[in-house]
């Protein structure tokens, strides 16, 4: 399957500027009236992607939440290092100012990012997690398992990434490897996957975990969805579906106040 870059189509509506947030440069991406902010980090195995790929997706969520959300620019492996990006990201979500509902969201190995940032005590009012790696230890069965079917990630291309973004650091600590840390008083949390993808034992143990631990939490796995395939474009199997239970999600959290 040949993945496109940008399948959604452009959103007039929506206002798309660079900001400055702490170290990081950021691009806005504001509805008119905009209410509530999500501050979204871009996959790519941390030593890929860029704001700017994001963007047609970032503008379609803020046009149809009336929100803005806020794609930042972080340090990449392998010139920079674990835990390079989550200092910068975590001084960026401290520079936020704002009384409106904030969500800290990613894809991939963004969505290890932001409950990483959590883990480093960034607030938030609720956390959305697309496709997440959250476990550096690479050992879930649903890399033998989705081998066939997942057609983006791979074993071999997650044992590549975390060699260039760990360079040596153990894959057990909690800020590498998310799902390992204690997840007691996480606030709400969305979590997506597709049911052939190589993370969906990470989406699954994570929606375990949080159970026991008390925390609100909704699960979606999108049987024919490919990994992080929202981001990419509408019209892609699943895509759909997954990206409109997560924009329920978060109408729930900006309709809170």
């Amino acid at each position: 399957m040949a993945l496109p870059g940008n399948g959604y189509p452009p959103c007039p509506e929506v206002v798309t500027q660079q900001i400055e947030l702490g170290p990081l440069h950021c691009l806005s991406c504001a509805a008119p009236n905009a209410h509530g902010v999500l501050f979204h980090i871009h996959g790519g195995g941390f030593r890929g992607g860029n704001p700017s790929r994001s963007r047609p997706f970032a503008e379609t969520v803020a046009a149809r939440l009336g929100c803005t959300v806020i794609l930042p620019s972080y340090p990449l492996a392998p010139e920079n290092p674990f835990p390079a990006a989550l200092i910068k990201l975590r001084a960026a979500v401290a520079a936020i100012e704002t009384n409106q509902p904030l969500v800290i969201g990613g894809d991939s190995a963004g969505g290890n990012l932001a409950l990483g940032l959590w883990h480093l005590g960034a607030a938030a009012d609720a956390l959305w997690l697309l496709s997440p790696w959250l476990d550096l230890r690479i050992a879930a069965g649903s890399y033998d398992r989705a081998a066939a079917t997942d057609q983006l990630f791979s074993r071999e291309m997650a044992l590549d990434a975390r060699e260039m973004y760990l360079q040596g650091h153990s894959p057990g600590d909690p800020l590498a490897s998310p799902l390992l840390g204690s997840l007691e008083g996480l606030p709400e949390t969305f979590v997506l996957a597709g049911g052939g993808e190589v993370l969906l034992d990470d989406t699954l143990k994570l929606f375990s975990l949080l159970g026991a631990a008390g925390v609100d939490v909704e699960c979606r796995i999108v049987p024919d969805m490919q990994h992080v395939a929202p981001t990419f474009g509408p019209d892609l199997p699943g895509s759909a579906a997954g990206l409109d239970a997560g924009v329920r999600f978060l109408e729930r959290q900006f309709a809170r106040r």
